[in-house]
């Protein structure tokens, strides 16, 4: 019996993913490889569009091979994405420049003028306010700073867009994608032009908005040379990396929540209603009707990433690496005794939306070591989801328990305790999490191998783990998180002088 296999690709905030599922068996297998992110001034960050696709090749070709499976027999594909970094692309659909990430901070200066113009259209349009991690405010920053660049462009779409455009020819995005621009109207679905003439960009260089299921185009001989699937192989439109991981892990109903450990931490939580907030990101759900506000921490796992690359260049050889970091820090008591990490490496996100914010370490002494250090970034990254968590508390979105844990973050048990100890809230790992998963799923709605996206979660249904918070630990934390949270009201006017001192 032919085996019916679905392939998906996550080109996500930090490296490339595959995944392949057995739409019978519901079995998946995946690989991952960390692509480089560039940051050639402070709070910028930026990526190279080829080292997705290249990324993506290489993954593919992996996958497929070791699990033994024939091109053939892989029956779509779906791609999904970080969102918000704009793909700018000339007449011949190549990338004009290196494409500005989601974690980017250097709008700051467009954001304002923008949020002064038209702070109330923003919120009553697109559910969101406008600052420096929106679409619109990072293409006004290239309008006014590479006027050169912006005369090239023709057209705009998104990363998984571009490998998808690379595998198909298709240059469309999703729904769901385009509301990350704060360029689209959400509730009417459709691009705005009095949005689009804030920055004076023309309605022809935005993409055709389709549903993430649609099957949009197939595999050409091109896509096939790099990629190693088989020409004339199906390919759905995809959609955020976000939406594929509440897919992927069971959100299905109101309440239903995900805590994201992985470069970008979230927490989303489903709702039955539009939450229009300057201090959330609020998008809709692949279910009319659905939305799921959430809270966006800008430096989670790019903060020990951050911390290995720099002080960890002893053991950065080994393939254990954050291992052997785990292990460091696991010697260490609740608290790091007195050291505390605000991981504001790139400004940061919900509940402050403020770019010149910045990361540090107080409270260090002579005794405090490396490992002291690590644990203390643990646990910064903890206590900014829980500031965020507090905000949706304040805003009346309550999670249901357990909570879904997500992301590559919850590989590490350690910095998994810690998160669900802070929150002071149980939770499970699913069984799928990953995005890459979640668009195979939804390119299997999207040829009719499943009849829904109920269906699809059915496939791969399943909890890998169920984690039971510390309820002596959370009440520590909670004493611990009070100064974290003052001390960051405190140091607010240090760190914006200390902010122009990284302007260029």
């Amino acid at each position: 019996m032919m085996k019916r296999y679905l392939l998906g690709i996550d080109i996500g905030s930090g490296g490339c993913k595959v995944s392949l599922l057995d739409a019978d068996s519901g079995q998946t297998s995946k690989k991952a490889l960390e692509y480089q992110t560039h940051y050639p001034h402070g709070g910028w960050a930026e990526q190279d569009a080829n080292d997705w696709v290249k990324s993506a090749g290489v993954l593919i070709k992996k996958l497929l091979n070791e699990c033994e499976v024939s091109p053939s027999d892989v029956h779509a594909v779906g791609i999904g994405g970080v969102t918000h970094s704009p793909v700018l692309l000339d007449k011949a659909k190549r990338p004009i420049r290196r494409t500005i990430h989601l974690t980017d901070a250097r709008s700051y200066s467009q954001a304002a003028r923008l949020r002064e113009s038209a702070r109330d259209i923003f919120l009553k349009k697109c559910g969101n306010a406008v600052d420096v991690m929106w679409t619109i405010s990072m293409l006004s920053w290239v309008k006014d700073n590479e006027p050169e660049n912006w005369s090239r462009i023709q057209s705009i779409i998104f990363p998984k867009d571009y490998v998808r455009l690379r595998l198909t020819g298709s240059t469309v995005t999703d729904t769901i994608d385009a509301q990350g621009t704060l360029l689209y109207n959400v509730y009417e679905s459709r691009w705005d032009e009095s949005l689009l003439a804030l920055i004076s960009l023309q309605p022809g260089m935005l993409p055709e908005t389709v549903h993430p299921t649609e099957v949009v185009g197939e595999v050409t001989a091109e896509g096939e040379r790099w990629s190693g699937l088989k020409a004339g192989t199906k390919v759905i439109c995809g959609t955020t990396d976000t939406l594929l991981e509440l897919i992927a892990s069971g959100v299905s109903k109101p309440g239903d929540c995900t805590v994201k450990l992985a470069t970008f931490g979230r927490i989303c939580v489903l709702s039955d209603r539009p939450v229009a907030d300057e201090k959330l990101i609020t998008y809709s759900y692949i279910k009319d009707g659905l939305w799921y506000p959430g809270t966006g921490t800008r430096s989670f796992a790019s903060s020990l990433r951050w911390f290995r690359d720099q002080f960890c260049r002893d053991i950065s050889d080994s393939r254990d690496v954050f291992q052997i970091m785990e292990k460091e820090a696991n010697g260490v008591t609740v608290g790091c005794e007195g050291l505390i990490f605000h991981p504001y490496l790139q400004g940061e996100g919900s509940p402050y939306n403020d770019p010149d914010l910045r990361g540090d370490f107080i409270g260090l002494s002579l005794h405090h070591g490396r490992a002291h250090l690590i644990r203390a970034v643990m646990e910064g990254t903890a206590f900014s989801l829980l500031d965020s968590y507090t905000y949706l508390k304040e805003r009346k979105i309550d999670a249901h328990e357990p909570v879904r844990f997500i992301g590559g973050g919850t590989q590490s048990k350690l910095w998994l305790t810690i998160v669900a100890d802070v929150l002071g809230m149980d939770g499970v790992k699913p069984r799928a999490t990953d995005p890459s998963i979640g668009a195979a799923m939804l390119a299997g709605v999207g040829i009719k191998v499943f009849k829904s996206v109920e269906e699809a979660q059915k496939c791969v249904k399943g909890d890998t783990e169920t984690i039971v918070h510390s309820k002596e630990n959370s009440a520590r934390y909670r004493e611990i998180f009070a100064s974290y949270r003052k001390s960051t009201g405190l140091l607010k006017d240090i760190y914006h002088k200390l902010s122009r001192f990284s302007v260029v």
